[in-house]
């Protein structure tokens, strides 16, 4: 009689933390798989001439604005992101600090950052923010988005140079960070369909970030 392999039951916060990496990579996934579709329907929208989804296209080339830690960009808060009714300006100016636990590049070109917030900060998070989770780092995580300095197809909108500023340097895990720009919800029914039956739609991020800005470095 062959003796039969135990079998690991994982529970609690390890589990948490294993469901939320694999619901992470479907997310990430499913946009990819996504991208050539959103390609075929933005493009000739974009050649179409509806310039509310990519704000400033066409225009003359003008000197880019580097902004400083705490300093609000003005005019619309949402300038140089796509598709922008995604997110909703619950204000349009925040400086917030925190330790940067996991920084990934996204298929739209956005620098994705998840900031464990100091905890002066921590009442800016959502209950959808604990979906927001790192390898090896409990949640939850507010989440910071450096858009590209130039978008690219299927997201040409996407582009801090169409908004008029210099897109700033991605920071790396382990750093504590100031980050300033719109602190914002992101609507985006997507999340939904990541996470069937959990309404996790509304999660807190700071989108542009206009300034991120090193206070102390890892290690």
């Amino acid at each position: 009689m062959s003796a039969v392999p135990a079998t690991r039951v994982v529970t609690g916060p390890a589990r948490a933390r294993q469901d939320g990496s694999v619901a992470m990579a479907r997310a990430r996934r499913l946009i990819r798989r996504a991208a050539p579709a959103l390609a075929a329907i933005m493009l000739p929208l974009g050649l179409g001439g509806c310039g509310h989804l990519f704000p400033h296209a066409g225009g003359g080339h003008h000197r880019l604005h580097s902004f400083r830690s705490r300093q609000c960009r003005p005019g619309d808060p949402l300038d140089g992101v796509y598709l922008p009714f995604r997110l909703h300006v619950k204000k349009r100016c925040v400086t917030i600090r925190g330790r940067v636990d996991c920084v990934h590049r996204e298929p739209d070109g956005d620098v994705h950052i998840e900031l464990h917030l100091s905890r002066a900060y921590r009442r800016l998070l959502t209950p959808a923010n604990a979906y927001q989770r790192c390898p090896h780092h409990h949640g939850p995580h507010l989440v910071v988005e450096i858009i590209p300095q130039n978008g690219e197809l299927p997201f040409p909108g996407n582009s801090a140079t169409r908004a008029g500023f210099v897109s700033p340097k991605a920071p790396k895990a382990g750093q504590r960070v100031k980050v300033t720009g719109p602190y914002v919800w992101d609507t985006n029914a997507l999340h939904d369909l990541v996470y069937p039956g959990r309404h996790i739609a509304n999660w807190a991020e700071v989108h542009p970030a206009w300034n991120v800005t090193v206070i102390r470095h890892s290690g």
